[in-house]
């Protein structure tokens, strides 16, 4: 008996042996991510909880996350594009809200440039669940957090090539968007930037080309104050860059039948081909 109940110990011990060692030499499950900067972005306090209203998440067979696919790319996106978009077509660079994700933002593909090539990024810094452009508790307002969101947005918007690219971004990706714009206007051929503004004043813009600049803000936004987009559009027009206003009556959010209206814009400044209605510029 006692020769028998060695034998069994001894067989567990090696058992436990074998399963130890093909753990520790197992690869890694694959993580749909590529290498992550530590960008964010400093704005006034544009929470995403009460996000884009009608954007829904997109239907999984519709997205396809090429997060990690090309090394040269910092962060984690998530692309879209209909089967017939053409190759080199415009290319519309989505920037979601503090709390939200690129896969719930990507619902805006459909309703807003249904015919376009779309990426959307992902804010890289964490916040609860989710993840955050800046960090508004940051020591200094959360600039350098900033600017590395810019490189982050820079070099997608540097892949695209000859691509015409438009920047889309709601909350604190709308204030990336802002300062990307008035940072290098020349990269970019349109900018719609909802529900938010300017962290700090831009510098002078150098010579050169100039994207089309949309803000859309709700009058009753207790989130980030309307004045903030008003105040965003009148500095980049004092350093000449053409912008709009469209003021909607909701809050902090994407009310679902204002979307035609963005559509039509980004539609007419991106080329695309298909009818756009014209857009009804709000008087701010």
């Amino acid at each position: 008996m006692e020769v028998r109940w060695k034998v069994l110990l001894g067989a567990v011990a090696a058992g436990v042996v074998v399963t130890a060692v093909l753990l520790l030499f197992a690869p890694a499950p694959a993580v749909r991510t590529a290498d992550l900067t530590a960008t964010a972005d400093p704005t006034a306090g544009a929470d995403a909880a009460n996000g884009p209203a009608a954007a829904q998440p997109a239907d999984p067979s519709d997205a396809a996350s090429l997060a990690g696919a090309d090394k040269r790319l910092p962060g984690t996106w998530v692309d879209q594009a209909p089967p017939d978009a053409p190759a080199g077509g415009p290319l519309v660079i989505g920037l979601h809200g503090r709390g939200d994700t690129p896969e719930h933002f990507s619902g805006l593909s459909s309703r807003l440039g249904p015919r376009l090539g779309w990426r959307f990024l992902k804010a890289p810094l964490a916040w609860k669940e989710n993840s955050q452009w800046f960090r508004m508790d940051a020591s200094d307002g959360g600039r350098a957090d900033l600017d590395q969101a810019l490189d982050l947005v820079d070099a997608h918007v540097r892949s695209a090539g000859s691509r015409k690219v438009a920047l889309v971004g709601f909350s604190q990706g709308c204030f990336v968007a802002a300062h990307y714009a008035a940072l290098h206007p020349q990269r970019i051929a349109a900018a719609i930037c909802a529900g938010g503004g300017l962290v700090y004043s831009p510098p002078e813009l150098a010579p050169g080309p100039r994207p089309a600049m949309l803000f859309f803000h709700g009058s009753e936004d207790a989130v980030v104050p309307i004045s903030r987009a008003k105040e965003a559009k009148q500095q980049l027009e004092n350093r000449g860059m053409a912008c709009e206003l469209i003021v909607h009556a909701e809050g902090h959010s994407l009310p679902e039948a204002e979307l035609p209206r963005l559509r039509a814009w980004l539609e007419r400044h991106l080329g695309s081909a298909g009818p756009a209605e014209p857009v009804k510029t709000t008087a701010p």
